[in-house]
Parts: structure tokens; sequence; C-alpha cells
């Protein structure tokens, strides 16, 4: 999945990686071609894909629904895209790491 992509990007997939695979004993990797999604129940609750040297993370909650005080995540629910849910976050570091989790804590149901 990371072929092609600079390290950094690959590293930081794994610490979101194992942060979310933390939040809940439940939740489990499935892996597509394309992102690996973060699942609970058999729904996604977000998906990481690397991104043009920068690591997207899907979060799966419908237009409305997430609470982002900072205006972090877009909206993409009217946009093509391979992750599932309504909002996508780009990030080429980990600079708001913390905050990023507490929208991702959002999701899991």
């Amino acid at each position: 999945m990371f072929k092609g992509f600079p390290e950094d990007i690959h590293e930081l997939y794994e610490k979101f990686r194992d942060v979310i695979l933390a939040l809940d004993p439940e939740i489990v990797t499935k892996f597509t071609k394309l992102y690996a999604a973060f699942k609970k129940n058999g729904s996604n609750v977000c998906d990481l894909e690397p991104f043009k040297g920068s690591l997207c993370i899907f979060i799966n909650l419908a237009k409305g629904e997430l609470k982002d005080g900072l205006g972090l995540a877009t909206d993409v629910s009217k946009i093509g895209h391979h992750g599932n849910g309504d909002y996508r976050i780009q990030i080429k570091d980990a600079e708001q790491y913390e905050y990023i989790l507490s929208l991702i804590k959002q999701a899991i149901k």
C-alpha cells in the first residue's frame, strides 16, 4: 500500500494505526488495494490512505455529524473518494495528533 510513498508517511500511518487499534479492543484492520479500513462490528470507523505525500484519514460519519471545532476535516460528501464517510483529514505530520484522535473517536459506535 505504501509502495512509492515517503518513509515518513508510512511512519505516520503506523502511529495512527497503533493508537486507533488501542481505542477499542473490537476494532480490526482490513486492507484494500488503496486504504486500510478500521472496523468495529463490521462497520468502518475510519480509513487511512496514503495520498500524494500525505496521509488521508476518512472518518465514517455522515455530513453534519462530526463536531470539528478547528475545522480540520473537509466535507467530501459530494466528492468521489475511496474511503468511507463524509469527512477527510489530509495530514503530513502528527502535529495535531491528539485532536485528530478526538475526531476519530466520534465515529466509534
